[in-house]
């Protein structure tokens, strides 16, 4: 097929396309006229030569060139629109442009030839219309036109180049189908990160943020800071050497871990970490950066802390009361026998030696005491009471004993709740912290005392071991002494630990407070600074309600202090047993005694059951004084038992309070003390 020609001669043949190719003969006859053989010769041989090139270039192009008329008539097309629309150029050629527009849009497109007609401009491939085709099956494609106009022989013209871009335009739908599911799963990758409850951050090989988690921000103290594109030595300028080595070493590929490690906050709180460090790659293999992925122990490490101080506490705990209780046994023979002998000897002179026996035998009492009440092994005597006013009624006796240089200043909330707890011990308890006040205001300074209604939360509960949450009434004790350094605070309520030089305290003083708190189902914290002072503050379990304060009788007539009842005697420390048997036939009762749970049974099957158990409660032969009681009690209903122990234990004693129906006799005891407790209980 030939090119067309550029010049129209006027007439309108019934064909465009024969016109066309009869005016580009018809040139070539005037070509000839005038001119000698050879330059015509020459001259059809460059217009053959051009158009072997037009049609070279023609089939070349990937694109189908048409020709159209401004009325819209095809007058020229190339041989690529059998590829592109499925019809041979000459089928196409006097044919309407509209065969090549699909049905619904031919309307609009005839408009469309008519308005650019009118204005005819050049719009190119790529920036140029991007319209449907339809083939010759009648299947459309998409495709993209350029368009350029041209005048020829005169007349309006137009040459488009139509491409075929159903491959290109599915292959950008694959692309974009894959950019969108990219888009997707970074989306659901950030959103992953955003709110994983772990510590995650991933920045780039500058190590700068590009996505991190709310717990990265909250763990760290970042909370409503946008990190994004920020140098991680930006955000922790005071990061150390250490840890910059770390991140060197994950940019080169590495990844690196552990367990637990520490880190210093720019606020100085130390924070314990469990961390993960290791370098992420793009798409192409290459090291695109380092994600950080971390968890904050530093609450399990404090419960760690806490309950390896409480197992510690514990194991000092039953280490004391065991020597406390072989103490008591040993105290009892020494401060009874002693009282027996003070009695019996006339001479002054000799009394005289026995009196500093009986005092060294009742500070080792008031010694183990203290060792019993850290154990929490005492046998408490609680009541219901307002702390306010325990505290009133000891401001005069605190002010003298903390010296005229301290200033005592009382905070006392009102209205306050009731508590029960041993009034005496909360009051011992009180003096023992004032003392240690004093001794740590040597140059004088302030006591603080104030009291107030407080609710320990599930949270609070939650990071303090041994706290039940719930209602307690708060009492604290703040001096503005020398305070207590760091590594001594853990230490405080160790039986025996003491800062003071020797001979100036026992160590005993806090650890008592410690356990009769503890004892009384309470909590104690200690917040101190070196130079500025300590505040210790002790929470005591509110009183249940419909609790009524205990006020002891004053009518109770005294027992009397012999008898002729029958007594079996249980202990047994033979020592203590001999002590007590005596004593207790010097008063005159009828006294049989055992060693131990099994041969107290046999001694009640062979003489009788007596009128008064009195049992040692911890005894060996794998029976206690009160599965032994029990025994005897399921023969002889009603009979009455009076126990005694220098370690008081769950069988009769539960939270420090005697169980309904128990009576107790503490070791050591003296003679008018066992006198007085088994005529009360003989008495009931």
């Amino acid at each position: 097929m030939s090119p067309p020609d550029i010049k129209d001669e006027g007439k309108s043949p019934k064909k465009p396309g024969r016109s066309l190719r009869a005016g580009f003969r018809q040139r070539l006859r005037n070509l000839r006229l005038g001119q000698g053989p050879a330059h015509r010769d020459r001259t059809a041989a460059d217009l053959r030569a051009s158009e072997a090139r037009f049609r070279g270039v023609l089939a070349a192009s990937p694109d189908a060139v048409i020709m159209i008329s401004a009325a819209g008539v095809i007058e020229f097309a190339s041989d690529r629109v059998t590829d592109i629309f499925g019809y041979a150029p000459d089928e196409l050629v006097g044919s309407s442009i509209e065969v090549l527009i699909p049905e619904r849009f031919r309307g609009e497109h005839s408009n469309q030839i008519k308005a650019y007609f009118r204005k005819p401009t050049s719009r190119m491939m790529g920036g140029g219309l991007l319209l449907s085709g339809r083939r010759k099956d009648t299947t459309e494609f998409p495709a993209e036109i350029s368009i350029s106009p041209i005048i020829v022989a005169d007349r309006h013209a137009a040459i488009a180049a139509v491409r075929d871009v159903s491959s290109r335009r599915t292959l950008e739908a694959l692309q974009q189908g894959a950019a969108e599911a990219l888009r997707e799963s970074e989306e659901r990758l950030r959103y992953f990160i955003k709110y994983s409850p772990a510590a995650i951050a991933m920045l780039d090989n500058e190590l700068r943020y590009i996505v991190y988690s709310d717990r990265w921000l909250v763990d760290y103290g970042l909370i409503g800071r946008d990190l994004r594109g920020l140098s991680h030595y930006e955000v922790f300028p005071e990061i150390p050497e250490r840890w910059r080595a770390i991140h060197r070493r994950a940019l080169a590929g590495e990844t690196l871990h552990a367990d637990e490690d520490s880190f210093t906050r720019s606020d100085g709180r130390l924070q314990w970490l469990r961390w993960e460090v290791r370098p992420w790659f793009d798409a192409l293999g290459n090291i695109g950066g380092v994600a950080f992925l971390t968890e904050d122990i530093t609450d399990r490490k404090r419960i760690e802390a806490q309950l390896a101080q409480a197992q510690k506490m514990e194991a000092i705990g039953q280490l004391t009361g065991g020597i406390a209780h072989d103490f008591n046994n040993l105290l009892t023979v020494v401060l009874g026998n002693a009282e027996v002998l003070k009695d019996e000897i006339k001479n002054d002179d000799l009394r005289k030696l026995v009196e500093p026996i009986i005092a060294a035998a009742e500070r080792g009492a008031s010694l183990t005491q203290l060792m019993l009440a850290y154990a929490r092994r005492q046998a408490l005597e609680p009541s219901t009471f307002e702390l306010n006013e325990v505290v009133t009624h000891m401001n005069a006796l605190l002010r003298r004993t903390i010296g005229e240089n301290v200033e005592v200043e009382l905070r006392l909330a009102k209205p306050l709740w009731s508590v029960t707890a041993d009034i005496r011990q909360t009051e011992t308890a009180i003096l023992n912290i004032v003392l240690n006040a004093r001794d740590a205001m040597l140059q004088g300074g302030k006591l603080t005392i104030e009291t107030a209604n407080v609710d320990l939360s599930d949270d609070y509960a939650a990071h303090n071991l041994e706290v039940n949450p719930g209602q307690y009434v708060m009492m604290a004790l703040s001096d503005t002494g020398s305070g207590i350094a760091p590594e001594m605070r853990d230490r405080i309520f160790e039986p025996f630990f003491t800062t003071k030089p020797v001979g100036k305290g026992t160590g005993l003083g806090l650890s008592m407070v410690y356990g009769f708190v503890k004892q009384t189902g309470g909590h104690i914290q200690v917040y101190s600074e070196v130079g500025h002072g300590t505040c210790i503050k002790i929470y005591l379990p509110r009183a249940e309600a419909g609790s009524t304060t205990a006020v002891p009788s004053s009518q109770a007539p005294e027992p009397a202090a012999t008898g002729a009842e029958s007594i079996l005697v249980v202990e047994d420390d033979p020592h203590v047993r001999m002590f007590a048997v005596q004593q207790l036939r010097r008063l005159g009762y009828r006294v049989t005694e055992a060693g131990d749970g099994p041969s107290a049974l046999l001694e009640v099957s062979r003489s009788g059951a007596p009128d008064l158990l009195f049992t040692d409660v911890v005894m060996p032969g794998g029976m206690t004084g009160r599965e032994l009681a029990e025994r005897i009690g399921q023969s002889v209903p009603g009979i009455r038992v009076l126990f005694t122990s220098g370690y008081t234990e769950n069988s009769i004693v539960h939270h420090g309070r005697l169980d309904a129906g128990v009576h107790l006799l503490q070791k050591p005891y003296r003679s008018d003390k066992l006198a007085q407790k088994v005529r009360e209980v003989l008495d009931l």
